[in-house]
């Protein structure tokens, strides 16, 4: 947050992800982080890869970094166009750290990451990034309807999706992030990656972290990790949702 580090709220929905950086352990946050949450402030501790669902109106912050042990990754995923926040005004500190039965405890989201291993993708794609999974769905918690898929890859080259050799659309928008895991130099990607967008698949080529933007219905890939020196990240947002 900002001095004098008290709540505030927004007049749209967003998920913050706290998420490790150690991409031999991922779900651990090697770190322990006070975040206030709610009309109570109810202080919620967290230590692993963990994703916070904030409807619209929820206050939220401050939040204080207790232990660094590793350096994290921190995101905020604002579905809007543009961004805005209104401070809070409270007299009450707060509280002290909540158990897991705590009002706004289905909030507070701790990935649950699963090894993504050869044939994952089903009959025919056999291609293994020697990488962990997760998914964070907010629709049954928050009440709004945002999906993210969260994926290391260790090992290139690495085709994605179903059918490797075909391009597929989706309704709705999504933003893929592709991201360098060195967090001292976190602009280079550390792999080549290439995916073709487009219905004359026009192939783009990247080496430094980068966002690539699917409006609704644009045809992508082919593609994936054509060389990796070392892990990656892609975070893989879809703000309305994806069930096609």
């Amino acid at each position: 947050g900002k001095p004098p580090y008290t709540p505030h709220v927004h007049d749209f929905d967003q998920v913050l992800l706290f998420a490790g950086s150690n991409m031999d352990d991922i779900g651990d946050l090697h770190a322990e982080v006070e975040f206030c949450l709610g009309d109570e402030l109810e202080t919620h501790m967290i230590t692993t890869t963990t994703a916070v669902a904030i409807p619209k109106g929820t206050p939220h912050f401050p939040a204080t970094v207790n232990i660094l042990n590793k350096p994290f990754f921190y995101y905020e995923i604002s579905l809007t166009g543009k961004y805005s926040e209104k401070p809070v005004l409270v007299k009450k500190q707060p509280g002290p750290i909540v158990a897991m039965r705590s009002p706004m405890r289905k909030y507070v989201m701790p990935l649950a990451f699963t090894r993504k291993g050869a044939w994952a993708y089903g009959p025919t794609n056999r291609d293994d990034g020697g990488g962990h999974l997760a998914f964070i769905r907010t629709k049954e918690a928050a009440g709004f309807d945002c999906v993210i898929l969260y994926e290391s890859m260790k090992r290139g080259p690495y085709r994605l999706c179903p059918d490797p050799e075909k391009h597929h659309a989706h309704p709705t928008t999504q933003i893929m992030m592709f991201m360098g895991t060195d967090p001292y130099n976190m602009e280079d990607l550390g792999a080549e990656f290439e995916i073709c967008l487009g219905k004359e698949d026009e192939k783009h080529t990247f080496t430094k972290s980068t966002a690539i933007l699917t409006p609704p219905f644009l045809p992508h890939w082919p593609g994936g990790v054509v060389k990796l020196d070392r892990p990656i990240i892609m975070c893989d947002i879809h703000p309305f949702g994806n069930d096609h």
